[in-house]
């Protein structure tokens, strides 16, 4: 017969540790949605007011939005995982391992309370940290994609206006924490 401590430890040595890094999958499909409608932005901006013809521009639009898709979806992700983290640390709640762990030895119904309101409290940090995310992404994104068009880049050709102003927002939204 194995010690007591044993079956401790293989409950830790089994546990699934992953989803505490994780964020919901439907957080996923929002800030894909979301940074196509970013990409969207410049690419209004410079058909209409600059008169950049999609038309005749097809690989610059293209590749351009592919970029910023991209970019801008990593810096959505990294920066909700971020806030998460934080509020996790800074209010205590319990990641969602440790709370498996104690419900499979958990035989009081209080015990059972206390993690069900653990897993409540990791739902609404999970909610804040999106929008957190998508606010800060979403205006720091737009700002510099003003800045770098209408300033910075005006001197320029409209297409590497568009190209360099795109994906110079989506890196500084990707960088700027």
């Amino acid at each position: 017969m194995a010690p007591k401590g044993t079956k401790k430890a293989e409950d830790w040595e089994s546990l699934n540790t992953d989803a505490d890094a994780r964020l919901p999958a439907a957080h996923s499909v929002i800030f894909l949605i979301n940074a196509a409608a970013l990409a969207a932005a410049p690419a209004y901006i410079f058909s209409a007011i600059f008169d950049l013809s999609p038309e005749d521009n097809v690989p610059v639009y293209g590749g351009v939005a592919a970029v910023t898709v991209a970019v801008v979806f990593l810096a959505l992700q990294a920066r909700a995982q971020g806030v998460r983290t934080k509020l996790l640390k800074s209010r205590g709640v319990e990641l969602e391992s440790t709370s498996q762990l104690k419900l499979k030895d958990a035989g009081d119904e209080r015990v059972k309370a206390k993690l069900k309101e653990a897993d409540k409290q990791r739902s609404l940090i999970n909610a804040e940290a999106l929008a957190v995310s998508l606010a800060h992404t979403n205006s720091l994104f737009l700002f510099v994609v003003v800045l770098m068009s209408f300033w910075i880049m005006r001197a320029s050709s409209a297409p590497v206006n568009m190209a360099v102003s795109s994906v110079a927002s989506s890196v500084a939204a990707y960088l700027i924490r």
